[in-house]
């Protein structure tokens, strides 16, 4: 895995301590470089400056900590995200929230803590179960919302918003998260935003009130 530098932008902000954001930073860090399961909790008390006892004081395992973490980036992910105005139409408003997930899968940045998480689904699949049911269940919800938002008006008719939600992501991200997750090649901007385009079309297709088209 490559290093990479700390970024202050993941600096947590729902710590009980500033010691506490320096062990979670430091193990980020950590996790980061090196993977969870070649990571110790004695490396990353040295890298924080805290002694073990006081390390094991806020987590009391390596998988606490890394649990944490998920919790953190999920969170992080999703305050990125806003509803976008239905002011200009709902086609408008769907592909602007698909290209916002789109973007977010093809920043390498923002997609490090996804590869490595899913770099260890083979010895620590309950991880990777948290990871997957947190992070994409905050994201099911945010589409949802809007989505209902959109049938109040009018634009949208479905039975179930949360499986209308799954269906919109899936169709706007296609098999990028399985690429990410995989360490393969992206495709570029362009290639991803036609994608995507083709994904909105299709949702429309099926849940937007004929009396709208």
């Amino acid at each position: 895995m490559n290093a990479l530098t700390p970024d202050p932008t993941h600096a947590p902000e729902n710590c009980s301590s500033p010691k506490e954001a320096q062990i979670v930073n430091a193990a980020r860090t950590a996790f980061l470089q090196q993977g969870f399961s070649e990571t110790s909790m004695e490396a990353i008390a040295r890298a924080a400056n805290v002694s073990k006892a006081t390390l094991y004081a806020y987590f009391p395992s390596k998988e606490a900590l890394f649990s944490h973490l998920i919790g953190h980036e999920c969170e992080a992910k999703r305050i990125l995200f806003t509803a976008p105005s239905l002011d200009d139409g709902i086609e408008g408003a769907l592909r602007t929230m698909g290209m916002k997930f789109v973007t977010h899968f093809l920043v390498k940045d923002e997609t490090a803590f996804f590869q490595a998480v899913s770099s260890e689904r083979a010895r620590f699949p309950e991880l990777c179960r948290l990871f997957f049911n947190t992070g994409r269940e905050r994201a099911v919800d945010f589409v949802a919302a809007f989505l209902e938002e959109a049938k109040a008006t009018g634009a949208l008719a479905f039975d179930d918003a949360h499986v209308a939600a799954n269906q919109f992501l899936n169709l706007v991200l296609c098999d990028l998260p399985m690429r990410v997750a995989l360490g393969l090649d992206l495709p570029n901007e362009e290639e991803a935003r036609r994608v995507m385009e083709a994904g909105v079309s299709t949702f429309l297709r099926a849940f937007q009130q004929r009396s709208q088209t």
